[in-house]
């Protein structure tokens, strides 16, 4: 893959401006911060990890549960709401839970591959994905995390996503993001979400989220694909020397702290005029990098390309350090208040990148009624407000 591939790919689809590259807005949420999540949780309590979930479930469920007939299930409702049993979910965890053991913190993907950002709980924009780019039946898909908070259906999110990954192993691949965290997702809206769905479960919810969270703590970080793009939830590291270093991270990850690399790899941020690495101080976690590092870091790791989330983007994606690094979000109209596109990066397999954008809904319907009035305004776009994510 030759960098002059990836500064010619301006194969946009679903785009209805050629420069909107240029002109993205890269922001993160006011307040999503760990340290945010920390003081304005509840008190720190030290408690033992649960890693034990056997008794959640019965022999017979074990049996009963079909992983087919449960995507099928999600695929044949569209974006309503599922009707979930808990014991259903813990066998779904128990198998996916098997997979990520097995797993090493750095996953290896061949070519061509479809790569999402985050999704955060918006169900339909995880449907609008799979409906414009192909079904995971015939599509290889690598998700780079943050499938829970903020929205409204965290969990078909991650049940879907997890159904398929172990019916699809050569086909589904996901990374871990900040908020498969607990510190994070019990702040957020993805516990409140298990306490609310289940409220009269007698307090299974909470054995439910420590069951999520444990998984959570075995995804891998980081993937490459095809040798030539490195992908991440954040960003790279100080500590990242090799890709070995990443490979060689122990696994269960229980916190982002346990390992610097990690930590990076999860929270960081690139950052314009940026001199080396500094500090986050918007995250007060990890750190922020300039144009001087991507280049760097390529070298050093001889790839080609780095793709990473973690940060709304008005179009959807966005370059950085002269098109070694592109940034791309996939939940639109991000928590009903921005009007960002939901973006996936397309690589093909001889490593050229293309884009489908996904433009918000609301806009969209906005669009078609101005257009049926004759008052559509075919270069119109989407604004973003700024905040950080």
């Amino acid at each position: 893959m030759s960098t002059d591939n990836i500064s010619n790919a301006n194969n946009t689809k679903n785009s209805s401006s050629s420069n909107s590259i240029n002109n993205s807005t890269v922001t993160v949420i006011k307040g999503e911060t760990l340290e945010g999540a920390v003081q304005g949780g509840a008190k720190t309590v030290k408690k033992t990890v649960r890693t034990d979930f056997s008794e959640c479930i019965t022999d017979a469920q074990r049996t009963q549960f079909n992983l087919n007939t449960f995507i099928n299930r999600h695929i044949r409702t569209g974006s309503k709401a599922q009707k979930y049993e808990i014991w259903e979910i813990h066998c779904l965890l128990e198998r996916a839970g098997k997979v990520f053991q097995n797993g090493k913190a750095l996953v290896e993907v061949r070519a061509p591959v479809n790569i999402c950002g985050d999704t955060h709980g918006q169900y339909s924009d995880l449907l609008r994905i799979f409906n414009s780019c192909g079904a995971p039946t015939r599509q290889k898909y690598l998700f780079l995390g943050d499938y829970i908070d903020r929205g409204r259906h965290s969990l078909e999110v991650i049940c879907l996503l997890m159904a398929l990954r172990l019916a699809l192993p050569k086909r589904m691949f996901l990374l871990r993001g900040n908020h498969e965290l607990r510190a994070i997702n019990k702040n957020y809206g993805f516990y409140a979400e298990l306490q609310n769905r289940f409220r009269s479960s007698g307090g299974e919810h909470v054995a439910l989220y420590d069951h999520f969270n444990y998984v959570f703590s075995f995804m891998p970080l980081a993937g490459i694909v095809s040798k030539r793009i490195l992908c991440m939830h954040g960003g790279i590291s100080p500590h990242l020397k090799s890709l070995d270093d990443i490979r060689n991270i122990e696994l269960p990850l229980e916190t982002a702290k346990q390992n610097p690399l990690a930590c990076d790899l999860l929270w960081a941020d690139p950052e314009k005029g940026c001199a080396g690495f500094e500090n986050n101080k918007i995250r007060a976690i990890s750190h922020i990098f300039g144009e001087s590092e991507v280049d760097n870091m390529c070298k050093r790791l001889d790839i080609d390309l780095i793709v990473r989330a973690h940060q709304v983007v008005e179009y959807g994606y966005a370059f950085f350090a002269d098109r070694r690094l592109v940034t791309v979000f996939s939940a639109s109209r991000y928590q009903e208040e921005l009007h960002n596109y939901a973006a996936v990066v397309v690589v093909s397999a001889s490593l050229e990148l293309s884009f489908i954008q996904l433009k918000p809904e609301e806009f969209e319907k906005r669009r078609e009624e101005n257009d049926k009035n004759g008052g559509g305004n075919e270069n119109e776009q989407p604004t973003a407000k700024g905040g950080q994510e």
